[in-house]
């Protein structure tokens, strides 16, 4: 990885800590876990049970299998993994497992692409718990 790119996704973890706490109207920041990189098993951003990767990439428009695996990898049992991906050019998408929007979607390898607002919307609706220690 360049130093370029490496900025790059640093930049984009930033923005995505910055929209959390603008959008969910949060008095704390979302932190980035700065262990990641020394440390194996650390998501890029923490909010609650939610464990949250950042890719930020040139081109592109599905995201590599690994970025799911890699989110997968870092999410301890009973907490939730999301991928917040972004190609040049295009919006930013977060995909997450279908049971977190319904239990009767019971199939944690079935995944669903949401657009930002509608992730927000989730959070907001069903998993305010994860973000009031932040308000």
């Amino acid at each position: 990885m360049t130093i370029n790119q490496r900025k790059k996704g640093h930049d984009f973890e930033r923005k995505i800590s910055k929209k959390l706490q603008e959008d969910l109207g949060l008095k704390k920041p979302v932190r980035r876990i700065l262990t990641q990189y020394q440390e194996k098993n650390h998501p890029d951003l923490k909010l609650g049970r939610w464990n949250i990767e950042c890719k930020a990439y040139k081109k592109g428009f599905e995201p590599p299998f690994a970025w799911w695996k890699q989110v997968l990898g870092v999410t301890p049992r009973d907490e939730f993994p999301v991928l917040v991906y972004k190609f040049d050019n295009k919006p930013i998408r977060v995909r997450l497992q279908t049971c977190l929007l319904n239990k009767k979607l019971s199939n944690s390898k079935m995944l669903i692409d949401l657009n930002w607002e509608s992730f927000i919307y989730l959070l907001e609706t069903m998993y305010r718990e994860d973000y009031e220690p932040y308000l």
